[in-house]
């Protein structure tokens, strides 16, 4: 795939890509498939400070970093990137539009948004915009990378609160549809992650709660979304 270029960045990115293509280290060379990242930033700074921190990850490749621009937004699409990592920090239709043409041109192409802020409407214009992933903009660089590998294996990474949010609005839209049995397919024990997580439960709260592991609620959340084809 080509490298996305702007002006006055060509040799930054190509910098990026000559340490990527270097041999890794013993303790790297079990790493076979690298996740494509593109970073994306109206700020440079951000954009180039992320990619600084993410660009010698295990499992990451950061292809480029763009600005928020009609042509950063077509770069992006042209590259066929896995997951694209878009800063949020000052939510607006710009950045929704972008995610949208982002997802049109490139369905697979996993989005994770950096700096949200957690108010309801943000979470769920993202959501509808095609994210998958949320960050905060006080998380840590071990934080953003757990989101990214997340979100590349289908996986839903985001503050307990966040998907209490969604939940809830979930569950109010099955309420208004007028369904006289809205969650007919679930397990007893998946009916009860779901209203524990409805209460803004974390999956480690809900674990220690009902005595199971942690990677036991995260798989009943899965088969929670698959049975209600709810895909994040």
């Amino acid at each position: 795939m080509p490298v996305i270029t702007r002006p006055g960045s060509s040799d930054r990115l190509q910098g990026i890509e000559d340490r990527n293509s270097q041999s890794p280290s013993s303790s790297h060379a079990t790493i076979t498939a690298d996740i494509r990242l593109i970073i994306m930033s109206s700020i440079r700074l951000m954009r180039e400070g992320l990619a600084a921190t993410l660009q010698n990850r295990d499992g990451i490749l950061v292809v480029a970093a763009v600005d928020s621009s009609s042509q950063g937004i077509a770069s992006i699409a042209d590259a066929e990137p896995d997951v694209v990592l878009i800063d949020v920090r000052e939510i607006n239709t710009d950045q929704i539009t972008a995610a949208r043409l982002i997802k049109a041109a490139n369905p697979l192409t996993k989005l994770v948004a950096f700096g949200l802020d957690y108010i309801d409407d943000s979470v769920f214009a993202c959501a509808a915009a095609g994210f998958s992933s949320y960050v905060s903009r006080e998380c840590s660089a071990d934080e953003v990378h757990r989101a990214l590998m997340d979100a590349m294996e289908g996986r839903m990474h985001c503050a307990p609160h966040i998907a209490a949010a969604m939940f809830n609005r979930l569950a109010e839209f099955l309420r208004e549809s007028g369904s006289p049995e809205p969650l007919p397919s679930l397990t007893s024990r998946e009916s009860e992650i779901f209203a524990l997580v409805q209460q803004g439960g974390s999956n480690k709260e809900i674990a220690r709660k009902l005595a199971i592991s942690s990677a036991t609620v995260n798989n009943h959340v899965h088969s929670i979304l698959l049975k209600l084809q709810v895909s994040r």
